[in-house]
């Protein structure tokens, strides 16, 4: 949206907080009911903020004071907290983060006309509520700083430590913010992106390239001594060149009677939160009910992190996915599980999806897992394919609303909405949507 007119920043107003919205903003009025949106508040709050931005509908207001706190408030544990754009609700208890993210979920819906019939639960809560994540990526300054963009901004902010990294990646930034390479590695590189395993705790590195020129080698083998690399990869626009051969990252988990192993690469897409993914998988199975013998088709498969468990629990797989590298990880992994008998295609979930309805293909569960972006015009193709249920895994409220709202009106119905809390402290809200046949 265009703003109207820049407001100076010494307009102020008091305002009572109402709810918290998408993103994680409080939302107030001003007494001729335009609403102020402002960050770092809680329901119930008084707070003095400064008009930023003056919109058609809203303003957009910076917090310059608590005048009466909420009783909930609690103090933020990262330093960097307001001024680093990751997270959005430290202030705010982890129980309560929680009814936060629920309640946005619900209003999201209901304001599409979308309620499911089961009521929104809680969302499940993640085993940890820091040092979650397994991959951070870090920009690199022309000075040598490292860390994340300062909210709604470019401007790099210096980070030795996120509390929201697993413990191995904080050591390997604190080893590479105090190497000494930095400066002159910010020659080459605009982006540092680490992974960590969670299987053994084995840390890679990719260099986001600035242009095809490459850092020299004596730069990259002293930058993997001294963070304990066991691999390292450079990347420019699409293409990997990895330093050295690539690391395979693996996380090991439990279905009932089954113990397998998943494995991948840097080049794969996998959730940062690997134990709270091991609860969506479980929680996935069972939503999907008996599936022996059924045939399931896995939208956005990525390495078979849902594709696998399905074909352990008899399902007849097939999986399409766009990443080559997570294909074959896919494959690899269905076959070092003894499921063999999985199909994964390789190319545009779109294209394949017209060629699926075209070929008259039918389908007992469709199960689907896009970008933030959601599935957008091609849901419309779902209901061809004739499954009894779909399962769909969204990282956005909004987009799965939209794409929602084309299954009702093609004769599914929204059974249940489970919310899964796979970013802590930040307004990111996973759920796993459930719809049936009519």
């Amino acid at each position: 949206m265009v703003a109207l007119n820049e407001a100076p920043v010494q307009l102020e107003h008091t305002v009572e907080i109402k709810k918290i919205i998408a993103g994680g903003n409080g939302l107030g009025h001003l007494h001729d009911g335009m609403v102020v949106m402002v960050p770092f508040v809680l329901v119930g709050e008084r707070v003095r903020v400064a008009e930023i931005k003056r919109f058609s509908g809203y303003i957009q207001a910076k917090l310059l004071h608590i005048e009466l706190p909420s009783p909930k408030r609690v103090p933020p544990f990262c330093p960097q907290f307001t001024t680093c754009g990751g997270c959005a609700l430290q202030h705010s208890p982890y129980p309560e983060q929680l009814s936060i993210k629920k309640e946005i979920l619900a209003e999201t819906l209901d304001r599409g006309h979308v309620l499911p019939e089961k009521e929104i639960p809680l969302p499940i809560a993640s085993p940890k509520a820091t040092e979650y994540r397994h991959t951070i990526r870090l920009h690199l300054a022309e000075n040598g700083n490292i860390g994340f963009h300062r909210m709604q901004s470019n401007e790099i902010v210096p980070i030795g430590h996120c509390p929201l990294a697993a413990a191995p990646l904080n050591i390997a930034l604190s080893q590479l913010t105090h190497s000494g390479l930095l400066t002159e590695l910010s020659a080459f590189c605009k982006q540092v992106e680490l992974n960590c395993s969670p299987a053994d705790s084995s840390i890679t590195a990719t260099l986001h390239l600035l242009t095809a020129k490459r850092p020299p080698r004596l730069l990259l083998d002293t930058m993997r001594k001294v963070t304990g690399l066991r691999g390292l990869s450079l990347q420019r626009q699409r293409k990997t060149t990895f330093v050295s051969k690539p690391l395979l990252l693996q996380q090991s988990f439990s279905l009932g009677s089954h113990t397998y192993t998943l494995g991948w690469d840097s080049r794969c897409f996998f959730q940062v939160n690997p134990e709270q993914n091991e609860q969506l998988v479980n929680l996935t199975l069972k939503k999907a009910g008996p599936v022996d013998g059924k045939k399931v088709l896995d939208l956005f498969c990525g390495m078979g992190n849902f594709s696998i468990p399905l074909a352990l629990a008899g399902a007849e797989v097939t999986g399409i996915e766009h990443n080559t590298f997570s294909i074959q990880a896919a494959q690899k992994n269905a076959q070092d599980a003894g499921r063999d008998g999985c199909r994964f295609i390789c190319g545009n979930v779109s294209h394949h999806l017209q060629r699926l309805c075209a070929q008259g293909y039918r389908y007992d569960t469709i199960l689907l897992d896009p970008p933030r972006q959601g599935l957008g015009r091609s849901t419309t193709m779902l209901p061809s394919l004739q499954a009894d249920k779909i399962l769909y895994i969204s990282c956005d409220p909004a987009t799965l609303t939209r794409d929602v709202q084309t299954l009702t009106r093609e004769g599914y119905r929204l059974t249940s909405v489970n919310p899964v809390d796979m970013f802590p402290q930040t307004h990111h809200i996973e759920c796993l949507a459930v719809l049936e046949k009519n």
